[in-house]
């Protein structure tokens, strides 16, 4: 079984997008996994869909994912007046916007879970995963790992939370190589949190997160891959979009060089 490259929350930033595919390629990865909300906050849903089908879409639901039927259905009209002003609400307004009825609908059929080899991958959590539940901590990533021992599948891989981490029943036994790399041992349940492609939180250097999986060895790495933020700043901003979801991007060294005045932004 061959390395795969989990990715996650894209969000709908292209230049994160390219800069990590570009780092997979030159990996020994045989085959990419995608964890959901390829949409949302970002500028550029459609592209990154498009990318992403057109590695094989091997993906799952992820919540901005679901949403996009909702938001369709009823015609782009929120109840919330500030909705152009929040992040959330607008960026699924403007992905709903920009997709065809085919992605649309492509979006709308993925499922929730799925088996790789050697884990099983959904967006959010196993317990009821069309809720979303976040897996942050101990306490709220006991349910998934509960399942994992029952269904004795023991590594599962998560996203939605935007951070990396590693949850387990018996966190002593994880076997670390390095500050990035950590062995599983055999019949230890854990769950991996991959970070976020498009809208990494919490990184002091906003790169974008990944992981790339060894099923035969039981091997994570934890990725972390550079990006023009200042060019997916910009997009975003450019798409009309709140300006809260291009600042996300940033360092705070890095904020005040977003000039709505001008056309273009400093590099």
């Amino acid at each position: 079984m061959g390395k795969i490259a989990i990715l996650t929350d894209i969000h709908a930033n292209l230049p994160a997008l390219k800069s990590v595919l570009r780092d997979v390629m030159t990996s020994d990865a045989e085959r990419i996994v995608f964890l959901g909300d390829i949409v949302g906050y970002g500028a550029s849903p459609v592209e990154c869909l498009k990318i992403v089908r057109n590695l094989g879409g091997c993906c799952v639901m992820g919540n901005h994912d679901w949403e996009i039927r909702n938001v369709r259905q009823r015609r782009h009209t929120f109840r919330d007046p500030e909705s152009r002003n929040n992040g959330y609400l607008a960026g699924l307004d403007h992905a709903a916007g920009c997709l065809d009825a085919d992605q649309a609908e492509w979006l709308a059929n993925l499922p929730f879970t799925k088996r790789i080899p050697g884990a099983v991958v959904a967006h959010a959590s196993l317990n009821q995963p069309r809720a979303f539940n976040y897996i942050c901590d101990d306490d709220s990533a006991l349910p998934t790992i509960r399942i994992l021992q029952d269904k004795k599948i023991h590594v599962g891989f998560f996203g939605h939370t935007h951070e990396a981490a590693i949850f387990s029943e018996n966190p002593k036994s994880l076997q670390w190589l390095d500050d990035m790399l950590v062995r599983i041992p055999p019949g230890l349940a854990c769950a991996v949190t991959v970070g976020a492609v498009g809208q990494p939180r919490h990184e002091p250097e906003h790169c974008a997160s990944w992981v790339l999986w060894d099923p035969s060895e039981g091997v994570v790495e934890f990725r972390k891959t550079d990006y023009n933020r200042l060019q997916a700043a910009q997009d975003i901003v450019r798409a009309g979009l709140p300006l809260v979801s291009a600042l996300r991007l940033l360092k705070p060294e890095e904020g005040p060089l977003l000039d709505l005045s001008h056309d273009n932004f400093e590099n």
